[in-house]
């Protein structure tokens, strides 16, 4: 399986250290980062995705609340979990505003907060788990076709991503950008191509997105409805051709939809939708 990652947010090195340790104790398969800030949580979110951020109320500078809603804004997909010793009925009620999944006042008991823990990840349902299971050998193989498509078309980088914008797999040098940030502003664009698909009663279709920039031709396309893929082209090396990149990256999609265990479904014909 992969391993689900969680930041624990509190300025107090003790207890973060406490709350990271019980939680690795679980024998799970957890990947734990402790960081002190709110503005630490943030610059960690933009390096890798996490599923789900744990924070303390009270803090210098961003309090508890406030990274709350900038993970709900920058993060959508990612959980959280806000802590404080100074708790209220309006700090309990803004939390749940802001689609906390839990809220606890300290002293707490560390069994209730790792049963928190363990029954708001089991609950996580982003596009990942809703394509099986992509840990070993089965995210070795998605990795290699990856490469191999990054090979056909020349990109520079391929990203694998979930529509809630967590990164799966990646291939290729991510030069002069943030591989999760992109991914999470080019998985609301594909879902708002899904509710125009529902809207139009035309069920499942193939997107693909095209940018023509100064530096970079960035490629989309989405694999079933919960995944996608992003190609990203140095102009610096030449500029990509847009036919190729469209017949070798339909041919990968294919494989994928396999390897995702998600059943191939007729495309929709049509042309790309520019960016």
């Amino acid at each position: 399986m992969l391993r689900k990652r969680i930041l624990i947010v509190d300025d107090e090195p003790k207890v973060g250290y406490f709350l990271k340790e019980s939680l690795e104790s679980l024998g799970r398969d957890y990947d734990v980062s402790h960081v002190q800030s709110g503005e630490a949580a943030l610059a960690e979110m933009t390096r890798r995705p996490f599923e789900l951020v744990v924070t303390d109320l009270r803090m210098p500078g961003l309090t508890g609340l406030d990274l709350l809603d900038r993970v709900r804004e920058v993060s959508p997909g990612t959980r959280t979990i806000l802590i404080t010793a100074y708790g209220s009925d309006d700090v309990e009620s803004e939390s749940k505003r802001l689609n906390a999944s839990h809220y606890f006042t300290k002293p707490f008991q560390i069994d209730d907060f790792t049963a928190a823990v363990q029954d708001v990840l089991a609950d996580e349902t982003p596009g990942m788990a809703d394509a099986g299971d992509l840990g070993g050998e089965r995210l070795d193989r998605i990795t290699q076709r990856l490469s191999d498509l990054r090979f056909e078309v020349g990109a520079q980088c391929i990203l694998f991503a979930d529509t809630s914008g967590r990164l799966l797999a990646e291939v290729g040098p991510a030069d002069g950008f943030t591989p999760v940030a992109l991914t999470e502003l080019m998985g609301g664009g594909f879902n708002t191509l899904f509710e125009m698909a529902r809207h139009l009663h035309e069920g499942h279709a193939f997107n693909l997105t095209y940018h023509e920039g100064v530096r970079y031709d960035i490629y989309a396309a989405n694999v079933g409805d919960k995944l996608f893929l992003t190609l990203i082209f140095d102009r610096r090396q030449g500029a990509s051709r847009i036919g190729m990149v469209w017949l070798y990256t339909k041919r990968a999609i294919q494989d994928l939809l396999d390897l995702v265990s998600i059943s191939p479904r007729p495309a929709a014909a049509g042309s790309p939708h520019s960016e």
